[in-house]
């Protein structure tokens, strides 16, 4: 379940510009200004977004235990920095534009929820690779929560994380 509390105190303004530094703060409210984010979601995995930058990026923000994490695919937020795009992302949570009300996509999305219940993990596997082959926003999503899962098992090894 989606903590909005919890999201609401850890992505402030002032933090935002803390761990952006000016330079990306700035760009990063371009973008948002701009209407950069064109899809984001809250749900039980955090703060979800698609951000058109040179190409669209995926970005998120999770709960790490009582810490914020976050991640973004492009060049600056793979080297675990914080870009212009979660600065976009984290503002846009803050302003509720772009959060759309996921109630009706959630009824559709029951019978695609039984279907993949009743799949093998590799018809799973299988269909998620095909997709990701030619869907740039699908592969981005997985790489970010990829970098979500090695933060929580660096974690859970007592390993230093974000």
């Amino acid at each position: 379940m989606f903590d909005r509390s919890f999201f609401a105190g850890a992505v402030t303004e002032s933090r935002l510009r803390k761990w952006a530094g000016d330079r990306y703060f700035t760009r990063g409210a371009a973008y948002f200004e701009e209407g950069a984010v064109v899809q984001m979601r809250c749900d039980d995995r955090g703060i979800c977004a698609r951000v058109l930058g040179t190409q669209p990026y995926a970005v998120r923000f999770w709960q790490n235990g009582r810490k914020l994490g976050w991640g973004c695919i492009c060049p600056i937020g793979i080297e675990g920095e914080f870009c212009k795009h979660l600065v976009a992302t984290g503002l846009a949570f803050l302003t509720g534009k772009h959060v759309s009300d996921r109630s009706e996509a959630m009824v559709d999305l029951e019978s695609v929820r039984t279907f993949l219940k009743s799949s093998t993990r590799e018809k799973l596997l299988e269909l998620v690779m095909e997709r990701a082959a030619w869907d740039e926003g699908l592969t981005a999503e997985l790489l970010v929560a990829e970098q979500a899962q090695s933060h929580k098992t660096a974690r859970s090894r007592g390993e230093s994380g974000k």
